[in-house]
């Protein structure tokens, strides 16, 4: 099990002035509170990474620090203007990919890239029909479905426990967290569920749930909602920041 990694503000003495140069520091949205993890689903790839990296290397050491997006520390827009970033000495890294390339070559302990174009390709669209249906630049939830139904029919005949493989890569820390975007936010905004019937989808989503890395690395369902929801003075709204966490985790009786 990976040993706790605490959430924190930022504290430039952390990055400034670390005594470690060996640590990384992974800087991840903040959540309504400006203090919990927010719901960034690319936040939420790389400190997955991160995360499983601990579980192969105990001796492996980073830190969180959550960054409100509305008032980011002046130290952190000094050296870098998005999130996810990490940091590591002088290194700094804002691109997910690169951040994984740097995590592979500094750490082989456990290789997360995984060279496999077919399930690369099969999931590329679904998150952005996903964003496409909540931002309404279109309406038609079956393009969605489409894209889930491609990735359900894949899974089921790759047989697989992951996506490209029976271990996981960075393909599945990448996809999963868009997973959950969509469980969550197209149930509770769109009233659009995953199909019971995508069996082998939910398959795979249920082999997320049982990590440890997946389920301490995933935000809330509210922080989800209100990620995707642009009524920030409605009573909804303010309802959600102030209801008690809940995690989506459990899965539907699957045919």
């Amino acid at each position: 099990m990976a040993e706790e990694v605490e959430e924190e503000h930022f504290d430039p003495r952390t990055l400034l002035n670390d005594e470690d140069d060996q640590k990384l520091h992974l800087f991840i949205k903040a959540g309504t509170d400006g203090r919990s993890k927010g719901a960034c689903p690319f936040c939420q790839d790389v400190f997955l990474k991160l995360l499983i990296k601990r579980e192969a290397d105990s001796e492996f050491s980073f830190d969180v620090i959550t960054i409100n997006c509305k008032t980011p520390p002046k130290e952190f827009k000094e050296i870098s203007k998005k999130l996810p970033t990490l940091v590591h000495g002088d290194i700094v890294l804002n691109d997910v990919d690169d951040i994984e390339d740097y995590l592979d070559s500094s750490y082989p302990n456990y290789k997360l890239s995984f060279d496999d174009p077919e399930a690369l390709k099969i999931q590329s669209n679904v998150f952005k029909r996903f964003t496409y249906l909540i931002k309404d630049v279109h309406t038609n939830p079956q393009t969605l479905l489409y894209e889930l139904e491609k990735i359900d029919k894949f899974l089921r005949e790759r047989g697989t426990k992951y996506i490209s493989a029976n271990r996981i890569t960075g393909l599945d820390c990448s996809l999963w967290p868009k997973l959950q975007h969509i469980r969550v936010a197209a149930s509770y905004i769109l009233n659009l569920s995953i199909p019971v019937e995508f069996s082998a989808l939910w398959n795979y989503l249920a082999s997320a749930y049982e990590l440890d890395a997946f389920v301490k690395s995933c935000p809330s369902d509210q922080e989800i909602v209100l990620h995707w929801t642009r009524r920030e003075s409605s009573k909804e709204y303010l309802q959600l920041t102030k209801e008690e966490p809940r995690f989506s985790f459990e899965i539907p009786n699957r045919r």
